[in-house]
């Protein structure tokens, strides 16, 4: 294989002559550590699918932590390898991480998609003829990898992940293939999430009770569901919302993955934080608004003009009068 890059990109010299000995062909095992919750495993199925292709006689062994096991791409996978941070609620020690890493055997090429601590453990003690990552620190070009790559806030993460195919030769595509299948009818429901994973990302309560207050007015047609996490910070307040008055206004409960993909694939609009179920919603094929103003929306807006993302140029929050113009303008009524 030829390392097709010229600048943006780090490789060793050693790196340039064992990829000139390979080809996708004789390419036996990969392993792939993805040590992060469910919207980053949505990202990671186009690599996962582009991957089973390009290398067509390897087989994958996905690397997770066990408190991110939830929305694990097994059906993608030959194999999923395990490294417990805790057992029992108690943090395990470094000596049985490493008898759990060592676990995961040698590979062809090993791809560090987390660039965590965790991660860079499975990195050094893994054997691999090629390790291929995308540190933000550069020292860690020389200390893990063999083949590194620029890791850019302005361009979505499922593109910098392909990157590391590309760099290998593999072709790219025109669309991104997250291996769901999209429903042909959708229903005429918009799907509201208040959660995120940390209250910084979260959207001010208040502004979403008048957003779906608004919405249900000026949208009468519509369901408007307000899906519950499995977080306290989750869950909603029927009184707060004041559902009753509501007639088309509704609660649902958690779901498990299986029937969540299918409920959100299955809805028009999905409107949230920069959240996981974002990236579920862009996975099932559903048009997203996203609000943002402490994260950079450029990481997952894979594509414009389906999905939205609404912010400030001053990061401040966005108003509850533009969020409502976007989702509006994503349901083709203005």
């Amino acid at each position: 294989m030829k390392l097709w890059f010229e600048k943006g990109a780090w490789a060793s010299k050693k790196a340039k002559q064992i990829a000139a000995g390979i080809s996708p062909e004789s390419v036996r095992s990969i392993a792939i550590i993805r040590h992060a919750a469910i919207g980053d495993m949505m990202v990671l199925r186009p690599f996962l699918l582009q991957a089973r292709t390009f290398f067509p006689n390897a087989k994958i062994t996905l690397s997770i932590v066990s408190n991110y096991s939830y929305g694990t791409p097994t059906d993608l996978v030959d194999q999923v390898h395990v490294v417990d941070k805790k057992i029992g609620g108690k943090k395990t020690s470094f000596f049985s991480r490493l008898k759990q890493i060592r676990e995961l055997g040698e590979h062809d090429l090993l791809f560090d998609m987390a660039d965590t601590s965790s991660s860079g453990m499975v990195s050094i003690f893994t054997k691999a003829k090629l390790k291929i990552g995308f540190p933000y620190r550069q020292l860690k070009n020389y200390l893990l990898y063999d083949i590194s790559l620029l890791r850019s806030d302005l361009v979505p993460e499922v593109e910098t992940l392909l990157h590391m195919l590309y760099i290998l030769g593999a072709p790219k595509y025109s669309e991104y293939d997250y291996g769901y299948d999209t429903a042909e009818k959708k229903e005429q429901r918009i799907i509201y999430f208040m959660g995120a994973s940390t209250p910084t990302k979260q959207w001010p309560i208040e502004h979403f009770r008048d957003l779906i207050h608004t919405l249900s007015l000026t949208l009468p047609n519509y369901q408007h569901v307000i899906l519950e996490g499995i977080g306290e910070n989750e869950k909603v307040d029927d009184d707060f919302f004041e559902l009753s008055t509501l007639t088309n206004v509704y609660k649902s409960s958690p779901l498990p993955l299986d029937e969540t993909m299918s409920y959100l694939g299955a809805s028009e609009v999905v409107v949230c934080n920069d959240t996981g179920i974002r990236n579920m919603a862009i996975a099932a094929g559903t048009k997203t608004v996203g609000l943002f103003f402490s994260t950079v929306p450029y990481r997952y807006l894979p594509n414009p003009q389906m999905h939205y993302a609404v912010y400030n140029v001053d990061g401040s929050i966005p108003s509850v009068e533009n969020v409502v113009k976007t989702v509006q303008k994503s349901v083709n009524c203005v």
